[in-house]
């Protein structure tokens, strides 16, 4: 089972984006470490669907998390909720829509996990950017996630060494099949009128210590 995976790359987003800078010149640099930790809840499903006419294919990956990030001695709350939208009409090999959009705040009872890890929903607003087209517009996300399988603990460390850059991982994660359900919507649109193909609920606690990173 892989929800501590696909969920780790959405919450440790800003992590590795801290790793971008490194290079063979931090090596010149005076050693600087960096500690960060990051934890909480977090839930991705998968949709797909075909219309009547069995032409029209459309897949849709939605991602949530939320939970706190800690780069010491500050504390602070975080939340992302993404979602990609895929549409593709067979019988003409035409692209129809292929929007993608990130939020990275929520509103409170927006995104809930329970304890459990049996139920989690995202009731929000994502606006999205048709890559082909550049045009952006929002994205209704209501969907409900319902645990279906026994939960799995996981851990794992990493020990990363790049020129100048040091970078040691520690993380371990609880995670269970789901089935979501619900509305992915643009207008009267739904994009997601059968149940979910694949869907996961985790919590996953992550630290990180960046040692020389510029």
């Amino acid at each position: 089972m892989n929800v501590v995976i696909k969920g780790l790359a959405v919450l440790t987003f800003g992590a590795v984006s801290a790793l971008a800078p490194c290079s063979a010149a931090g090596a010149a640099v005076e050693r600087s470490v960096t500690t960060l930790g990051l934890q909480g809840p977090l839930v991705d499903a998968e949709f797909s669907a075909t219309d009547p006419t069995g032409c029209v294919e459309t897949d849709v990956f939605v991602a949530a998390n939320s939970g706190t990030e800690q780069d010491h001695p500050g504390t602070a709350a975080v939340g992302v909720a993404s979602v990609n939208i895929y549409q593709y009409d067979a019988c003409t090999d035409t692209t129809l829509l292929q929007a993608v959009g990130l939020r990275d705040s929520f509103g409170a009872g927006e995104f809930t996990v329970s304890k459990r890890l049996d139920r989690a929903s995202l009731n929000s607003t994502i606006n999205v950017t048709d890559i082909d087209t550049g045009n952006a517009f929002d994205v209704t996300v209501s969907v409900d996630w319902t645990g279906s399988g026994d939960t799995i603990r996981d851990h794992s460390n990493t020990n990363e060494v790049y020129p100048g850059c040091h970078v040691i991982n520690r993380w371990k994660g609880s995670g269970r099949a789901a089935n979501a359900s619900g509305i992915i919507s643009v207008g009267t649109t739904n994009f997601t009128p059968d149940t979910s193909s694949d869907a996961e609920i985790g919590f996953v606690v992550d630290g990180f210590e960046i040692m020389g990173c510029a």
